[in-house]
């Protein structure tokens, strides 16, 4: 069974997309694509996280949004004659399907369902990025801090009941700078706090969340 937007399609559908689509692979800190590429590739990531930016003033990179598995990157690539306009970067070792334009064309002419499934999973990846825009505008660095640390303690599956949960995967402060749109000397600072509220527990290159509750609290109100 395929995850994200195909892992509805039927069977049949799911294995044409499977043989349709070639698997790339990128070490942490690779490129996926640059701004000047032609969008001619749709990928979807299967393992992994990788991130969004753009460079501004004096050649600052803004994250404009942070993916992990399921989700769709390029989707430029399903416009004519588009470019990428961004960079993507692997967050850590990640894998995705690559689907080129004209083979997305065939599949979404053979099987209908293939052309909802993305307009499904794109119009939701929108209203993430206009829910993390929100974000920046009206939650304080620690509040988003907050919600990243819980959305990281999802993916590892059920908080055990009143115990601790260790985040598996190597999470940089710089990760998180760019998770939250703050900066690596904030999110270091904003830890440390955690830590002396009991929120968390830090160790070498990882992070050990002890109070969920706690948590969900400093996402809806900001520390004082």
């Amino acid at each position: 069974m395929m995850s994200g937007p195909f892992g509805a399609l039927p069977q049949e559908a799911q294995a044409q997309v499977m043989a349709a689509a070639r698997m790339g692979r990128w070490a942490r800190g690779g490129l996926l694509f640059y701004p000047e590429d032609a969008a001619e590739t749709l990928f979807l990531l299967t393992r992994g996280s990788v991130r969004l930016y753009r460079l501004g003033a004096g050649a600052r990179e803004v994250t404009l949004e942070v993916h992990g598995p399921g989700d769709l990157l390029g989707t430029a690539a399903l416009l004519p004659d588009s470019r990428y306009g961004m960079y993507a970067e692997a967050m850590d070792d990640t894998e995705a399907l690559q689907l080129g334009r004209e083979t997305l064309t065939r599949l979404m002419q053979t099987h209908p369902a293939v052309g909802v499934a993305l307009t499904e999973q794109v119009t939701r990846q929108t209203r993430s990025v206009q829910e993390r825009l929100s974000g920046l505008v009206f939650m304080e660095v620690s509040q988003r801090l907050a919600l990243a640390l819980l959305a990281l303690a999802e993916r590892e599956g059920p908080w055990p009941e009143g115990g601790t949960l260790a985040l598996r995967e190597r999470v940089s402060h710089q990760d998180l700078a760019h998770v939250v749109g703050s900066t690596r000397e904030t999110i270091t600072k904003l830890l440390g706090d955690f830590r002396s509220r009991g929120l968390l527990d830090l160790g070498y290159r990882r992070i050990i969340l002890t109070d969920r509750a706690g948590l969900l609290s400093a996402a809806r109100e900001p520390l004082r």
